[in-house]
């Protein structure tokens, strides 16, 4: 049976990164995940839309990355569901796959989402790009130490406050895609590790 594991990236899309990243995705013959910030999905139309030409699944990381701590469901959700209409129009039919900014979610927020449908999604391995001064050998360690069966793997493709480069996470991901494919690890992306 095949080892099956989630390449999945937060924050985007980014004009130049996203780019690099899903350039390296259609080499390599590997489909992943993008947690899309609504805003961001405004600003860059033409990547959004090359996410979805491509195959890749898209899922919603709220309209502006804000936390969801301290804040009423009411307050957070009109986010969340703009989100998720922008989603379905590129899509044509909504996934309803929901990660919270940093993976923070109240229990209450968890069941009022669950009942709107929603599958929260979080992650078994953090590359830890994000970190200033992680080195794309950092970032490859990071994924080979925590790789495993049905896990999934956290980048980020973008920076939410549009400050950081992600240039690591594009040179890193070739070698990570190598290893795995090398460790005999089948590519799926969240809608089909869910199905």
């Amino acid at each position: 049976m095949d080892k099956t594991i989630a390449l999945t990236f937060d924050d985007g899309p980014d004009p130049v990164y996203t780019a690099m990243i899903l350039d390296v995705l259609k080499e390599k013959g590997v489909k992943a995940s993008f947690f899309l910030v609504g805003n961001k999905m405004k600003q860059n139309p033409k990547v959004t839309e090359r996410i979805y030409k491509e195959g890749h699944c898209m899922a919603n990381h709220t309209m502006t990355h804000v936390s969801l701590l301290g804040k009423s469901f009411s307050s957070v959700s009109k986010g969340i569901l703009q989100t998720e209409k922008m989603l379905d129009s590129i899509c044509g039919g909504s996934s309803k796959l929901f990660r919270p900014p940093w993976g923070e979610i109240t229990k209450e927020q968890k069941v009022s989402l669950k009942k709107l449908g929603f599958k929260i999604i979080l992650w078994d391995v953090n590359s830890e790009d994000f970190k200033a001064k992680i080195t794309v050998n950092d970032i490859v360690y990071n994924v080979m130490k925590g790789a495993g069966d049905k896990r999934i793997i956290l980048f980020h493709d973008s920076d939410y406050l549009g400050k950081a480069a992600r240039k690591n996470t594009a040179l890193a991901l070739p070698q990570v895609i190598d290893f795995l494919k090398g460790m005999g690890y089948h590519f799926v992306t969240i809608s089909e590790m869910e199905d």
